[in-house]
């Protein structure tokens, strides 16, 4: 286990299957940004691409990405550049969780399959690698809901902020 891996997280191709119904607001809850979010991750929705080390599998925006989105993953990028652990849940399409426990430069990742099997892999990352890589993929995924009109540029501005916040600090 002390040989830094790699960690990707890749849009994929296109996923014209859906297999539950559109997104729907009929009480008026959600913001233009929220329910504009929920459409393009429906809509729009693709295949995504995630490998930790050795460990690959597939997710989709829809409900995936989706539901990561609305859990504050944005701050989450934000606690790991301050050395805060994160998990990041994909329990719809392949019901993993992965932990990030920073450790200065590098990451110690949990991956834990649950349901049927509780398999758990441990691999090093360098820390740097995976905020680029998670940076890189939120910045990519909202420019695509931005130039698509699902939402606003000044909306996904606002949104991402707190993941870029420490790299306008450096510039």
């Amino acid at each position: 286990m002390n040989s830094i891996e790699q960690f990707k997280i890749r849009l994929a191709e296109r996923n014209l299957e859906n297999f539950a119904p559109p997104p729907d607001d009929p009480l008026g809850e959600l913001s233009p940004f929220e329910l504009g979010l929920r459409k393009f991750c429906y809509e729009y929705d693709h295949k995504v691409i995630v490998a930790v080390g050795e460990t690959t599998f597939n997710v989709f925006f829809d409900p995936d990405i989706c539901m990561l989105l609305e859990d504050r993953f944005c701050e989450d990028i934000a606690k790991l550049e301050q050395g805060k652990t994160i998990r990041l849940e994909f329990a719809e399409s392949y019901r993993i969780i992965i932990k990030f426990v920073p450790m200065g430069e590098k990451i110690k990742c949990y991956l834990r399959e649950f349901g049927y099997s509780n398999n758990e892999t441990i691999v090093m990352l360098n820390k740097q690698q995976v905020l680029d890589e998670l940076r890189q993929f939120l910045a990519e995924l909202m420019e695509l809901a931005v130039n698509l009109g699902y939402v606003s540029l000044e909306d996904k501005n606002e949104f991402i902020n707190p993941a870029f916040c420490d790299l306008k600090v450096l510039a």
